[in-house]
């Protein structure tokens, strides 16, 4: 049953607040990008990993658009976060649309693939040589 419970996305794993949004954009961050794909994260220190999923309406006039790839982002993330769970500290973690072509779900998958196990790397220090 802990394995059912690790694929959910709940409340606590949303980044909704407005100081830690503005902590998160204002500096000390990192970005890595996968086009269209594009990460702003920084360490929370907390626990936990936050996200928050964006996609502009500059690039998507229509809602169900927008929604549409926001939902391909949310179900990647959530598919494939056990990829951040080793880390130390907690994270939070913008994932900004930077395109005006939607993609099937499939490569939407590919493209999260990539950019946590980028994450993952910059977040997690070398190991030392021995």
């Amino acid at each position: 049953m802990a394995n059912v419970a690790s694929y959910t996305l709940e409340k606590e794993e949303r980044l909704c607040s407005r100081k830690a949004l503005e902590e998160l954009f204002g500096g000390g961050r990192q970005s890595v990008s996968v086009f269209p794909i594009r990460a702003v994260f920084m360490p929370n220190g907390l626990e936990s990993v936050r996200i928050l999923v964006s996609v502009s309406k500059r690039y998507f006039k229509r809602a169900v658009k927008r929604n549409r790839i926001k939902r391909q982002l949310r179900e990647a993330y959530r598919l494939q976060k056990d990829k951040l769970l080793p880390l130390d500290g907690g994270l939070d973690i913008a994932f900004l649309w930077t395109s005006n072509e939607m993609l099937p779900t499939e490569k939407v998958f590919q493209k999260m693939h990539n950019i946590l196990c980028r994450i993952h790397e910059s977040v997690t220090p070398p190991a030392p040589i021995l």
